[in-house]
């Protein structure tokens, strides 16, 4: 479920609990029911806030292992000969394709409301996972051409 749908689904049952709470012997007032509603509403931007802190935070750590990686890969690259860097030079190029395309997809994650958010962490997630196979693939040809 959506974050959106659970904060509508929790300010719904908020509201109704605070309605059907009223045992006073006066009748719930609108000043009530408004100072209630604001307390549901500040709970859910808190709740938004620290959801979207937590989601920014896995993003911010996965360009760092994507960093990481990529530095690993082309320090493997660099090391070898002129002969068999030619040989890996598109696969190279394409791992730093798939990493632009994954910079990308994190540039429009930054950019996005908090309602695409979690939809674009997911996109995110999957290039990153697809560029994570290639560079193991890529750094384990390399290994075997130069033991060879």
């Amino acid at each position: 479920m959506n974050t959106t749908m659970k904060l509508v689904l929790a300010i719904t049952m908020l509201v109704m609990i605070a309605c059907g709470q009223s045992k006073k012997e006066e009748e719930t007032t609108a000043k009530d029911v408004k100072e209630e509603l604001q307390d549901v509403v500040d709970a859910s931007r808190a709740y938004t806030s620290e959801a979207i802190d937590d989601l920014n935070a896995e993003i911010n750590k996965m360009k760092e292992s994507v960093k990481n990686e990529m530095e690993k890969a082309g320090k493997e690259y660099d090391a070898l000969s002129d002969e068999l860097k030619s040989n890996y030079k598109n696969q190279k190029a394409e791992l730093e394709n798939q990493q632009r395309k994954l910079e990308k997809k994190i540039e429009e994650y930054n950019q996005a409301g908090e309602d695409k958010k979690a939809e674009l962490k997911e996109e995110a997630e999957q290039l990153k996972s697809a560029l994570d196979k290639s560079i193991d693939t890529f750094q384990k040809e390399m290994a075997d051409e130069t033991k060879e």
